[in-house]
């Protein structure tokens, strides 16, 4: 294992073409790889003639195409993004290894699973395997796999748009905080409140319109693997009226600019839900005073 910042491109094709007495298949392995200095003279040589059984692994972040030695090397070699998982994506994999693991979760449990460990893959895969070796043979519920992976995991974002949607200030009030002693930033949080009522607001607007349940899906952006969660959307939504989701859609807009411009986000943050969950005057009431 060599790193970028540590060695140079002579060092690394020494490397390549060193022979081993212990095996017949090597790999050689450099990381960060965009830190690479020294002559660049020898890369076209080497990758015409590599040295059998060896596998040169270049890993890099960004690396600088204008330079001789990565336009060379990219115009050769098999290219394999390595990008971290997320959105549909993510999701998509977390499903196929409950699968392959033949594990029954439910699908808000897979949520659960995907929402506390994130993008990091070796981290889902012990956190699999604690689930495996407790759930085989059961049907393991959002707050079973909860139990099973424990406090340790920040706290779903996807609880706290649910609190919002069907408008338990507290629980709000209490999930936000503790996303932020676990070091969750404001403005994210915000965000995700942000878009819980956004998504509400849609959802009224196409019953409206009469669309189908999958047009809706598809139109909120639910991926298919979430389209379980579109009833309780609906029925969250009609919680609310229009003028109140106008309101709680302003009211996370101006507490994201205040938090943005230096204003205390706890503050801002009670605020705003304050705000958005604050009761106000309704289409019926609307309706009746156009009627007199």
């Amino acid at each position: 294992m060599l790193r970028g910042e540590e060695t140079t491109w002579p060092r690394v094709l020494d490397a390549a073409r060193a022979r081993s007495l212990f095996a017949s298949r090597r790999a050689v392995v450099v990381r960060g790889a965009e830190g690479l200095k020294g002559a660049e003279d020898d890369l076209p040589g080497y990758l015409a003639d590599p040295t059998p059984g060896v596998a040169l692994i270049v890993m890099a972040v960004k690396p600088d195409k204008r330079r001789t030695a990565w336009k060379t090397l990219l115009a050769k070699v098999e290219v394999v993004p390595a990008e971290p998982l997320k959105g549909a994506r993510l999701r998509a994999r977390v499903a196929d290894e409950v699968k392959r693991r033949r594990l029954q979760i439910e699908p808000q449990g897979v949520e659960e699973i995907v929402e506390r460990v994130g993008q990091d893959l070796r981290r889902l895969m012990g956190e699999l395997d604690k689930l495996e070796a407790f759930g085989q043979g059961q049907r393991l519920t959002a707050e079973a796999v909860a139990s099973v992976l424990g406090r340790g995991f920040a706290r779903p974002f996807y609880l706290l748009g649910d609190a919002l949607s069907e408008r338990r200030t507290a629980d709000v009030l209490g999930l936000a905080q503790e996303l932020m002693e676990d070091g969750e930033d404001a403005v994210k949080i915000l965000g995700a409140m942000h878009r819980s009522v956004r998504q509400l607001r849609a959802v009224r607007g196409l019953q409206a319109e009469r669309a189908s349940r999958e047009e809706m899906a598809a139109r909120i952006g639910l991926p298919p693997n979430m389209a379980f969660k579109l009833p309780s959307i609906l029925e969250a939504a009609r919680r609310w009226t229009e003028p109140e989701l106008e309101g709680a859609v302003a009211a996370f807009g101006r507490a994201d600019r205040r938090v943005k411009t230096g204003a205390a986000a706890s503050v801002a943050l009670v605020e705003a839900v304050a705000e958005a969950c604050r009761k106000r005057g309704g289409e019926a009431t609307s309706a009746r005073t156009r009627g007199r």
